[in-house]
């Protein structure tokens, strides 16, 4: 008897050393905040800020960028990057990977994202240019008012 209560002890704490190694390693993860998924990202130059949680980076954890499954090299003490996406109207696949300080996979978030040739952002409506404009157009209809009255007061008379 005293055999089978031994196994069970050995069995209940191999479980509970197995679920604890489960669940350390759950609560690591990595989720890309910017951009954000399924969004039109301007052509050019994109910034990629990912949030860790359960992780230090300075603690020896590393995160890498896949930009449609082609590597982007590995950081270690920043959460941000840079990335060029080149092709317009494309669905484009962003899979950030954190890695372990031994270099094995912990967690990954993935993302789907859409380059787009942005128009420019000027203001349609030029400040600068507005007070001028009015003043200008306001003696014009002045000088037409007197104009119009100078020539109704001709014909009066």
């Amino acid at each position: 008897m005293w055999k089978w209560s031994l196994v069970f002890l050995l069995g209940l704490t191999g479980m509970t050393l197995f679920v604890a190694r489960l669940d350390a390693q759950t609560d690591v993860a990595i989720r890309i905040l910017e951009p954000g998924d399924r969004r039109n990202v301007p052509l050019g130059q994109a910034q990629v800020t990912v949030k860790i949680t359960g992780a230090n980076l300075q603690d020896g954890y590393t995160w890498q960028l896949y930009f449609d499954g082609v590597p982007q090299g590995m950081l270690h003490n920043t959460t941000t990057t840079e990335l060029t996406i080149d092709r317009p109207s494309v669905l484009r696949r962003l899979k950030a990977v954190l890695y372990d300080p031994q270099g094995k996979e912990i967690a990954s978030h993935e993302i789907l994202i859409v380059g787009i040739k942005m128009e420019s952002r000027a203001d349609i409506f030029n400040r600068s240019w507005f007070v001028p404009f009015m003043a200008v157009f306001f003696t014009g209809l002045i000088i037409i008012l007197l104009l119009s009255l100078r020539i109704r007061l001709r014909h009066a008379a």
